[in-house]
């Protein structure tokens, strides 16, 4: 495996400065892709990677994607530059870093599964994030007519990256919230396995969310309205798939 370290970035300097270090201790190269912060943070990122000295790539969108088109393109750099594999970690520092070894581990034991975080909260979940989180996830379990979703929406995974090619070339995916449990869905229809790794996820009182209740849960609805037809469409080739053993 050749694995580097993907960073989907937008206007988190602060919460990503203590982070950097301890991604860089990995020992794996980072693609940090900024989706188009304000200039002043763009700058003070771009001279915070300069100066630090790490083995860092910095790509900046000129216009905001949203994550799931910053992971896009972070995931496409990757493969340009020859990785097989592509760690997928959020810049907030939700993620408890320590687990990272063990998505490693999974994936090498795996290396054409894709390997996603299973969150486990502490108390600074708030009862919306967790109730929106269990309805996004029985919906995807019905859309890829499959239990094999354990969760849907962490932002932790390794992606091989051969793999899941054919999907960022020939579909067309959220740009922005609905990236990560879409993604998940369309590999599973396309026979790529999951696999899943329990990872400690919390929301610090200081950190700060982009997600738009307006303008992401209409793109959410409208993304399982689509995955819903999808599934019907593809259900019976994914029962003989599956019969068969595929």
């Amino acid at each position: 495996m050749h694995t580097c370290l993907v960073i989907p970035h937008y206007d988190h300097l602060d919460q990503f400065k203590p982070v950097l270090p301890q991604l860089a201790g990995t020992g794996l190269p980072l693609i940090v892709v900024d989706d188009a912060s304000p200039e002043p943070v763009f700058m003070a990122l771009k001279r915070l990677i300069t100066e630090s000295g790490f083995d860092v790539t910095l790509y900046r969108h000129e216009q905001n994607l949203g994550k799931g088109g910053a992971v896009t393109t972070g995931l496409r750099l990757a493969t340009e530059k020859g990785y097989t594999h592509a760690l997928q970690i959020d810049a907030d520092g939700q993620h408890d870093i320590d687990c990272l070894g063990e998505l490693l581990a999974m994936s090498e034991q795996h290396p054409d599964a894709l390997v996603c975080g299973a969150p486990v909260f502490d108390e600074t979940i708030s009862a919306m994030r967790k109730y929106g989180r269990v309805l996004t996830n029985g919906l995807c379990r019905i859309e890829a007519l499959s239990f094999s979703i354990v969760d849907a929406m962490c932002g932790f995974r390794c992606y091989p990256l051969a793999q899941v090619e054919p999907l960022l070339t020939g579909t067309k995916l959220p740009q922005k919230m609905g990236f990560d449990p879409e993604i998940l869905v369309r590999s599973s229809w396309s026979g790529i396995n999951l696999c899943f790794v329990p990872v400690q996820v919390k929301y610090p009182k200081e950190g700060r969310s982009h997600f738009r209740y307006l303008g992401d849960n209409l793109e959410i609805t409208w993304m399982h309205t689509r995955l819903l037809l999808g599934m019907l469409v593809r259900a019976p080739q994914i029962f003989i798939r599956r019969v068969r053993g595929g």
